[in-house]
């Protein structure tokens, strides 16, 4: 049987987005990553939005116990750092790779990425609910 040239199948995005992974970590592609290249970011802050169900990341340039170190890919290729703590704060379900566009704020100077509803981890019923309607569906 002779070779074939395998063609890589490389997801290029032109616009910035934001993937949360399984693993908890929130990775931006290139797209994202070169304004804070520019400025050569080491941390930024992610400050949340509940009324609006959206995050932002803004590069800061001291360092603030409040903030994120941002380590950049070997081959230039993106940034990410781990983001499980702010995830689990905001009921965000990383159960799967999950990619959000993320659109560069010039007055404020930082990303700004709305959340889809679906995103969220879904509210379970209590289970106390759950025999009381069983209760009263036995009396009728």
């Amino acid at each position: 049987m002779a070779y074939e040239i395998f063609t890589r199948k490389v997801r290029k995005l032109g616009t910035p987005a934001v993937t949360v992974t399984k693993l908890g970590r929130m990775a931006l592609n290139k797209a994202a990553t070169v304004p804070f290249e520019k400025q050569a970011v080491e941390n930024v802050l992610v400050m949340w939005d509940a009324d609006r169900r959206q995050f932002a990341i803004r590069p800061i340039t001291k360092k603030d116990t409040r903030s994120y170190k941002i380590t950049y890919g070997a081959k230039g290729n993106g940034a990410g750092f781990s983001a499980k703590t702010f995830f689990d704060y905001i009921g965000l379900d990383f159960s799967e790779s999950r990619t959000m566009s993320a659109e560069w704020n010039d007055q404020d100077g930082m990303f700004e990425v709305k959340v889809p509803d679906e995103f969220f981890l879904q509210k379970k019923q209590p289970v106390v609910a759950v025999e009381m309607a069983r209760k009263q569906q036995k009396r009728m």
